[in-house]
């Protein structure tokens, strides 16, 4: 059976929870033909990927779907590159800090994600779901599970798919701070599951009609 790794985060910061955790909670178990294996990480920069790299070598999944909570954007954003380099003014959870470090010392400044990013956006489209592809994953503790995580797959030459997903915040996060944009869990859980319908399940019946010639019917 194929597999899927789905991840989320643990709260950090000022904030005691994380969505991406809830978001956990609301996916199946199993998807199609598909066993989604579902682990919260540590925001810690290098120990979220150590604890995720046990589930890549034991299941080798056909996607590594990580998800990840950025307080104050406005739409649920699919990453498009991760950069080589950590640099953030705030702590992770066990209180480091990063200025110009670099992730991989001999790997490439950037990789690109390798999920259908054309796809996805027209589907959001279609669908009136608030996704945007975004081209920074920052630099905190997301974009280091990000790079890293695509490091590991281009360099064992897997034929795995690897994406991030930023969420904003929900209403009950920021409701005493009314200018931070929020967002309900379940429109986060539609965006989920469109995005994981459409990698896992790629067929697009549209494309599956026949085109009649003009002045013939169709039998």
């Amino acid at each position: 059976m194929k597999t899927v790794i789905l991840t989320a985060f643990q709260p950090f910061g000022s904030d005691t929870v994380n969505p991406t955790e809830k978001l956990l909670e609301r996916v199946p178990d199993f998807l199609y033909d598909t066993k989604i294996i579902k682990v919260t990480l540590p925001v810690v920069y290098g120990h979220a990927f150590e604890r995720l790299l046990p589930l890549i070598e034991q299941h080798k999944p056909v996607l590594i779907l990580e998800l990840g909570l950025a307080k104050g954007r406005s739409h649920i954003n699919i990453e498009r590159v991760a950069i080589n380099v950590n640099d953030s003014i705030a702590k992770d959870n066990l209180g480091n800090i990063k200025y110009e470090d670099r992730i991989e010392p001999s790997g490439p400044d950037g990789i690109f994600t390798n999920l259908p990013l054309k796809v996805l956006r027209e589907k959001a489209v279609n669908q009136h779901l608030p996704v945007q592809i975004s081209n920074t994953a920052g630099a905190y503790v997301c974009n280091n599970l990000f790079y890293k995580t695509l490091h590991h797959v281009k360099t064992f030459n897997m034929d795995t798919k690897v994406g991030f997903i930023h969420i904003p915040a929900t209403p009950e996060m920021v409701s005493a701070q009314p200018n931070v944009p929020s967002m309900s869990i379940n429109v986060m859980t539609d965006a989920l599951m469109t995005v994981l319908d459409v990698v896992l399940n790629p067929i697009n019946t549209l494309d599956l009609a026949q085109k009649v010639p003009k002045g013939k019917k169709a039998l």
